[in-house]
């Protein structure tokens, strides 16, 4: 009984008050009888829940009548969500949307060859802003298809890895090399094994070769034209010694550390702890996305190993392939020309993949989809 029903009880000229004899409350107006009011205490009584007497008030249709509620605006909602897409979906919505992408994806790849001849120690900023901005429009396009277990994969943590070096601990000599590996390493070489297309109008494909691509950019920077903090880390020329000079410990054993790490921790998510709600869900992870491949080196050499050990075999092929990626990082770190022309490689290499999509498999069959669209609405 809370203070304010207490007062009530205790109060003379209240207790003379005639009683409400009608409604539910009738069935609790006996609580009240018999009571002293100079002898009252709290304590002397259990208090009253919130919830009780509520039968009494047709609490039981009323939780019904919300709930019904609560289906019907779900249901609206989802209609009106369907008809939303419905409409942004028609062919000519279609054409004019991918038109913009076209011509933001032209603007984007001018701005970062712009950016980058022009103030390579700064292009970490556009690096960093573009990344939040792709990232998080990938996240949630990702989770409602059923995708967002590629999130797991490794070129997300070696981002996660980049930025905490760029922003947090830029003067890290040991994230220095570990990021350059990483970016360097099998992250660039990813653009050859994925295919990853120069594809402006497509915003899967561009982030796609952000993914792999940009890093390999800020790592160039950071290693030929780092900015004058990074450059004068240290006072001493044995810290600035420490930042030039990379030996190949630095940059093959070093990096599979936390690489290692990594493996074990993705393999137990993904293949033993999460590996049933995956199948059930049917949940897409690169290692379906690679085994489905025809005539991929990687998935032959997985399929050929039993099906119980397919994920293992995997995992050790990417182990292996990734620590021959950064062994070559040697040779970027030592030369200039060598770094400059291995980039400008993978960036046409894209640029192929690219201008093949849109004139083997584009041409083809874009404008044949729109007007079955057409057709069936």
């Amino acid at each position: 009984m809370t203070e304010a029903e207490n007062a009530e009880a205790s109060d003379p000229d209240k207790s003379t008050e005639p009683r409400n004899h009608g409604g539910p409350l009738k069935e609790l107006s006996h609580l009240a009888d018999g009571l002293d009011p100079g002898s009252f205490q709290v304590d002397d009584y259990e208090e009253l829940e919130f919830g009780d007497g509520m039968d009494f008030l047709g609490a039981a249709e009323l939780r019904t009548q919300l709930s019904q509620q609560l289906t019907a605006n779900k249901d609206a909602a989802r209609k009106r969500y369907e008809r939303l897409l419905a409409r942004m979906n028609t062919p000519h919505r279609i054409l004019t949307r991918d038109k913009a992408a076209f011509v933001l994806g032209t603007l984007g790849a001018m701005l970062s060859a712009f950016w980058l001849g022009k103030s390579p120690g700064t292009f970490k900023q556009l690096y960093t802003v573009a990344a939040f901005i792709l990232f998080a429009l990938r996240f949630f396009t990702y989770r409602s298809r059923g995708m967002h277990y590629y999130l797991l994969d490794y070129c997300y943590v070696v981002h996660a890895t980049l930025l905490v070096h760029l922003w947090v601990f830029p003067h890290s000599a040991f994230l220095h090399k570990i990021t350059f590996a990483y970016a360097s390493g099998p992250l660039a070489w990813s653009i050859l094994a994925f295919r990853n297309s120069l594809v402006f109008h497509s915003l899967d494909k561009i982030t796609s070769l952000f993914l792999h691509w940009f890093p390999a950019c800020v790592a160039w920077t950071e290693r030929w034209h780092p900015e004058v903090q990074a450059r004068e880390a240290g006072k001493s020329p044995e810290a600035v010694n420490k930042w030039q000079n990379a030996t190949l410990v630095q940059l093959v054993l070093l990096p599979c550390v936390p690489y290692l790490l990594w493996a074990v921790l993705y393999y137990t998510k993904v293949f033993i702890v999460s590996s049933k709600k995956i199948q059930d869900r049917n949940y897409e992870t690169l290692f379906k996305w690679i085994t489905k491949q025809k005539g991929n080196i990687i998935a032959r050499v997985v399929l050929s190993v039993p099906p119980p050990w397919q994920p293992l075999a995997y995992m050790c092929v990417h182990i292996t392939l990734t620590t021959m990626t950064f062994a070559l990082c040697k040779v970027w770190w030592s030369s200039y020309a060598a770094h400059t022309a291995f980039l400008l490689f993978i960036l046409a290499v894209s640029a192929w993949n690219g201008a093949s999509y849109y004139f083997d498999y584009f041409s083809k069959h874009y404008f044949a989809g729109l007007g079955a669209r057409s057709k069936s609405e």
